[in-house]
């Protein structure tokens, strides 16, 4: 019997590009993040052959070039994800906190720090500037009322937030809409303000220990 020819180069290329095109040899699909992170790789090396022409990723000196961008590309990356979760803000915050402490101020440092407030309101009140001494007392009236656990300062925080979180104390509610009924449409409503509107938000703000 004779056998039969063996397959030419062209037929067995043929028939392996037949096999391969099946769905269950195909790659595996890339997440987004490794794609992101592939295309944010690919630009970066674009910039560098743009910039430094004769850059040998090889050489020792330019390895460790290559880490200290890597390193600080991770750093500026791990600021925007802390920022954009909220994280960084309370960071900032409880540093503040922290900084007022070491200055010789109260339990967890919100005494020394409402004392600052205070000190510009009453540095703009002198000066006349209403609008500037209301808009400084009023973190001061807010680290006061934070102090009495009715509220929790964040710099973030709106006037609203702050409604809400003094619900559950009748006296710091009281306090807090009269200094605010003023206090809005002054801040934000551009409405002026004179030295009897600011004496009775400081008379307010004084009730809750707001010395401005």
């Amino acid at each position: 019997m004779q056998a039969a020819p063996l397959p030419g180069p062209a037929e067995v290329r043929e028939a392996l590009e037949h096999v391969y095109a099946r769905p269950e040899f195909a790659p595996p699909a890339g997440s987004p993040l490794a794609e992101l992170l592939a295309s944010v790789g690919r630009w970066l090396k674009r910039v560098v052959d743009f910039l430094l022409p004769s850059f040998d990723p090889s050489g020792a000196a330019d390895r460790t070039f290559t880490w200290l961008l890597v390193g600080l590309m991770a750093t500026v990356g791990a600021g925007v994800l802390l920022h954009l979760t909220g994280v960084l803000p309370r960071l900032w915050a409880l540093r503040d906190r922290g900084g007022a402490a070491a200055d010789g101020g109260g339990p967890g440092g919100r005494p020394s720090r409402a004392a600052e407030w205070e000190a510009r309101a009453r540095r703009a009140a002198a000066a006349g500037r209403w609008r500037e001494a209301a808009l400084s007392l009023y973190p001061a009236l807010l680290l006061r009322l934070d102090e009495r656990g009715a509220v929790r300062y964040d710099p973030s925080k709106t006037p609203g937030d702050y409604r809400r979180e003094a619900r559950r104390s009748q006296e710091a509610r009281r306090l807090l809409e009269a200094y605010l009924r003023v206090f809005e449409p002054v801040a934000f409503g551009g409405r002026p303000l004179d030295a009897p509107g600011y004496a009775g938000l400081r008379a307010t703000a004084a009730e809750a220990g707001a010395r401005g």
